[in-house]
């Protein structure tokens, strides 16, 4: 996916806690190295943080000022960041929500080198629900990302709406007992609920929308065209499992 890991010694020093890396005693060479290791995962998590926030922040269109409020709250609060670490965070906010690379791809390279450590992937899936709500609701296309996370994250349908729950009320009651196959329904605007015949109506809607050969023609550039293709690749994909697992 291209992220600047080789530049992510700068964001660490400016993203955490300036009274924790700037106070802190001078330590023995092999203590120093771990140390620096450390600062140097932080700094990729928090990397993560804010190109995965700000990708669901646009899923909804454009970033109000609630969300970009709580991103700044976060960096003053949660992650304590001194001016230096703010500005970098702004960057990499701002080219992730620039980005035609899409939220999956993101989350994928996160959760291939978070994955076994289960508190950050919690940890950041908390972090995208609280932003999903800043603006005080749920958007649809914001939940079918959020669903695509938490399949990318392997996380159960129960873990969900416990984190879920923490920021809208919960509707367990009315809830049907969650699949792996809802991130593809989401995908195509379905329910588990849709007969076959109404899924493939708005499978073949969105496949027209989001056709590569239809972007060709109307001179789109290399960027969209990618954009598209991974589109059209991910309706398919849902389609075929649902097709499938009904079969």
């Amino acid at each position: 996916m291209g992220i600047p890991f080789g530049g992510l010694i700068g964001f660490v020093v400016g993203s955490l806690a300036g009274h924790f890396l700037f106070d802190k005693p001078r330590e023995k060479a092999s203590e120093n190295a771990e140390f620096k290791a450390y600062q140097r995962r932080q700094g990729e998590f928090l990397y993560y943080v804010f190109s995965l926030c700000a990708k669901i922040a646009k899923a909804d269109g454009a970033v109000n000022r609630q969300e970009i409020a709580h991103m700044e709250f976060l960096m003053r609060n949660q992650f304590r960041m001194n001016d230096r670490g703010r500005a970098q965070a702004i960057k990499i906010w701002k080219q992730a929500k620039d980005s035609t690379d899409p939220f999956d791809h993101y989350a994928r390279a996160f959760y291939r080198d978070f994955g076994r450590e289960r508190h950050h992937v919690i940890n950041m899936m908390d972090l995208l629900f609280a932003v999903s709500a800043a603006d005080g609701g749920l958007h649809p296309r914001e939940e079918v990302i959020l669903l695509r996370a938490a399949g990318i994250f392997h996380i159960g349908r129960l873990q969900y709406e416990r984190l879920k729950s923490r920021y809208y009320q919960s509707r367990t009651a009315t809830q049907q007992r969650w699949t792996p196959l809802d991130p593809h329904y989401a995908i195509l605007g379905a329910q588990p609920s849709d007969s076959l015949e109404v899924i493939k109506k708005k499978y073949r809607a969105l496949a027209m929308k989001w056709h590569p050969d239809k972007f060709s023609a109307n001179g789109a550039s290399s960027d969209a065209m990618r954009h598209a293709k991974e589109k059209f690749q991910q309706i398919n994909e849902a389609y075929e499992k649902i097709v499938e697992a009904r079969k």
